[in-house]
This record gives structure tokens, C-alpha cells and sequence, in this order.
């Protein structure tokens, strides 16, 4: 009788061992992955098409947009701008808020025209933003949220 219940405690630990194991796998997996998306983006007199790559890294990461902004189908902005953040993920909502910001090329950029096209997290630190993000499959990631646009990112 003793040894059976030494077995069944066994049995009992190695279950829990792999339960706890598939539970930390799946939060590291949805808080460190990088993917790409295409976006086009219009307002009132402006279109945006740019490039966007997420990394998500464990509680902080970055986004990167490359592309530009057409006021008005004439003045064409270059945008490059490089966004560092700190995120917490619950579920599939990341609340992210802008750390750095910066532009790559080390150039003016027309900020008033890029305010009035993005969200003020891809331009200014301390600027909150919410995206909610499902995996569709094991290498694409649907980002959706209610300032902007849906994503949809692969590797």
C-alpha cells in the first residue's frame, strides 16, 4: 500500500511539473515575438504607407515604421521612426506606453503632419497606447485596437 501511494505521488508531481511547464511556455511565447505588417493609413488629407516590425521581449520592446506620409497628393513626408516601450499583457490586451522615440535618419521630419497621421504613441514618450493581439497561426499575429487600424504581422 505504501508503494502505491508513493507511485501515485509521483505521478501526481510529474502531472503538475508539465502542467506548470505548458503554462510558462505559453506566456513566454506571447510575450517574446517579433513580426512585420503593411500598413496604409488615411485621414482627413493625408495617406501613410509604412512598414511596421514589432518586438515584443519580455515585459518591454519596439516598433519600427518605415515609409511615408502624402499631404494633400503632393508633399511626401519619409517617416523612420524608431518607438521604445515598456508593455503588460493580460490575455490578448497589451497596454504598451512609448519610452523613446526617435527618428533613424537623423533628419527634420514634418512632426505637425505626423501628428495629425499617427497616434501620439509612434511619436512622443510617456504616450499610452492599447492593442489587442491574436495569434493566428504560428507565425502571424492579428493586432487590432480602436485608434487605428487593424495589423496583421508575420514573421
Amino acid at each position: 500500500m505504501k508503494n502505491n501511494t508513493s507511485w501515485l505521488l509521483v505521478g501526481l508531481l510529474i502531472i503538475a511539473s508539465c502542467i506548470a511547464t505548458v503554462k510558462v511556455y505559453l506566456y513566454w511565447k506571447n510575450t517574446h515575438f517579433s513580426c512585420t505588417g503593411e500598413l496604409t493609413l488615411h485621414r482627413k488629407d493625408n495617406v501613410a504607407n509604412v512598414t511596421m516590425q514589432y518586438v515584443f521581449n519580455g515585459d518591454a520592446g519596439a516598433v519600427l515604421l518605415r515609409g511615408e506620409v502624402i499631404s494633400n497628393n503632393t508633399l511626401v513626408e519619409q517617416v523612420n521612426q524608431n518607438v521604445f516601450f515598456d508593455f503588460q499583457r493580460k490575455g490578448n490586451d497589451y497596454f504598451l506606453i512609448s519610452k523613446s522615440v526617435t527618428d533613424s535618419t537623423g533628419n527634420q521630419t514634418d512632426v505637425s503632419l505626423l501628428k495629425r497621421t499617427f497616434p501620439l504613441f509612434y511619436l512622443e514618450p510617456d504616450a499610452k497606447f492599447f492593442l489587442n493581439i491574436k495569434q493566428l497561426t504560428g507565425s502571424s499575429w492579428l493586432f487590432t485596437t480602436s485608434r487605428s487600424p487593424s495589423l496583421l504581422c508575420s514573421k
